[in-house]
């Protein structure tokens, strides 16, 4: 597929789990694909592009924004799948829990 349209993925909590099983996905259906997570490393496919960084952080999500820009031309789609565990019912969150 010529790369000019080919169409580009970001996926955020790519490093394992779901996030993962997406950046395959996406592959396969031909897409270019930029995955983010706090620890993820770098692909050896030329087809994705892995920005490490916390995706809370605006200056990550500048960064990978720019990045798959940059790469590839383009962004197509926006899978927000980054998460954050916390031990308690959600409707107990604290604006504390989600700046841990």
């Amino acid at each position: 597929m010529s790369t000019q349209y080919q169409k580009v993925a970001v996926i955020t909590g790519a490093s394992q789990g779901i996030g993962a099983g997406l950046v395959e996905a996406y592959r396969k259906l031909g897409h270019a694909v930029v995955a983010t997570s706090r620890t993820i490393t770098p692909a050896e496919d030329a087809g994705v592009l892995a920005v490490q960084g916390d995706i809370a952080d605006p200056a990550t999500a500048e960064r990978v924004i720019s990045a798959a820009l940059e790469r590839f031309g383009r962004v197509d789609t926006l899978v927000n799948n980054a998460g954050v565990y916390v031990a308690k019912p959600f409707t107990d969150y604290t604006a504390e829990d989600y700046a841990t």
